[in-house]
């Protein structure tokens, strides 16, 4: 008897899961245990980026992608592997319209195949983290690695300075998405599931919104789930509550924040040096790039403080260092730059920019 009236409850808990719930537009997301967080491999699904929709789609080794295809490990032909944050991934943009779907038509012309690892909020330590799994437990075979980092990584970098990859990821990966297939498909899962969350990042929900409300119209919610996520591991409350702490686009021009700034550098630069050791490990030649946000057009200084640490660090790490703010800076008015290449009161690009970092990097293929 006990038995039906479970079977009951959870067949009625999952037909309401079915008819209540909401589609997640980032279902293709996941935590992993090996490199913090992913996209899941071969999925097809319409994603979501605040107000905008577009076409979604990954490869056999979770890289977004033109279709769901399977990838080799090994290839005859140069192979170049990207790896950066939501601007590389390209949120609120179509594949083929990005500049790593752009790249990656230029593959027969070339004879060159462009794969991109990157996925949102990721930063130096994941990079690493990612590249070494792609490379010693996946051996993809790649000849040269492209890094892109922004403002963005300095507090990534200080809110995954405490994660550690777990010893048994398979048993981890398991069971987080047996979890994240029930909150999504059971209504009831769904609702316990959020009122946790919603309780354990109660500071980060009310901060978050409190400043994009100020500063903008707000934020759509599907954002503030997903960086919520990425910052578990993030425990000071007294930064999460502070506004300005979200505010990282001001953290070097605020000497308050000059030192929180230059500890997220020095973390991501720890990082990247691993990076570059890994690489040489493999015989892989490596390239980092800079590229700058809205605030740092405004400023129009093509070699700011961000700039010229990252530059010297390249320099005296003997790894290729490309400055992309020239592509952005330049004698236009940055009003109308920003306008023509940004998405509307956001940091990344909308297809006119990526095809404008298209153009430029065509040229070092």
């Amino acid at each position: 008897m006990i038995f039906w009236i479970f079977l009951l409850l959870g067949t009625a808990d999952f037909v309401s899961g079915l008819l209540l719930l909401p589609k997640d537009p980032n279902s293709f997301r996941t935590l992993d245990a090996r490199y913090h967080h992913g996209l899941l491999a071969r999925k097809k699904q319409v994603a979501q980026w605040g107000p905008l929709l577009y076409k979604m789609y990954t490869n056999s080794l979770g890289f977004r992608d033109s279709s769901c295809r399977t990838v080799p490990t090994q290839t005859n032909h140069k192979r170049i592997l990207l790896l950066g944050d939501s601007h590389t991934e390209g949120v609120g943009v179509a594949f083929e319209n990005t500049f790593a779907g752009i790249l990656k038509q230029e593959e027969k012309k070339k004879g060159i195949e462009v794969l991109n690892a990157s996925a949102v909020s990721y930063s130096p330590k994941i990079h690493y983290l990612k590249a070494r799994w792609l490379f010693r437990k996946k051996h993809l075979k790649v000849n040269e690695v492209w890094v892109f980092i922004d403002l963005s990584d300095m507090q990534n970098e200080l809110a995954y300075e405490k994660y550690r990859p777990s010893s048994i990821p398979m048993i981890q990966n398991a069971l987080y998405r047996i979890t994240k297939w029930y909150r999504s498909n059971f209504f009831m899962g769904n609702y316990i599931a959020r009122f946790i969350d919603n309780k354990r990042m109660k500071d980060f929900y009310e901060t978050m919104n409190a400043f994009d409300k100020y500063h903008k119209d707000g934020v759509e919610n599907n954002i503030i789930d997903m960086y919520s996520v990425f910052f578990r591991n993030f425990n000071d409350k007294e930064q999460i509550r502070d506004p300005n702490f979200h505010n990282v686009g001001r953290w070097y021009y605020d000497y308050e924040y000059r030192i929180l700034a230059d500890k997220g550098l020095n973390l991501g630069m720890h990082y990247i040096k691993l990076l570059k050791e890994l690489c040489d490990e493999y015989g892989v030649s490596m390239k980092l790039f800079v590229h700058p946000w809205q605030i740092q057009i405004m400023n129009r200084d093509t070699f700011d403080y961000y700039v010229k640490r990252w530059s010297s660090f390249c320099e005296e790490n003997s790894i290729a260092f490309v400055n992309l703010f020239p592509v952005f800076i330049n004698e236009e008015n940055p009003w109308l730059v920003i306008k023509k290449y940004y998405i509307h009161d956001d940091n990344h690009w909308n297809e006119a920019g990526h095809a404008k970092v298209a153009n430029f990097l065509k040229t070092l293929l």
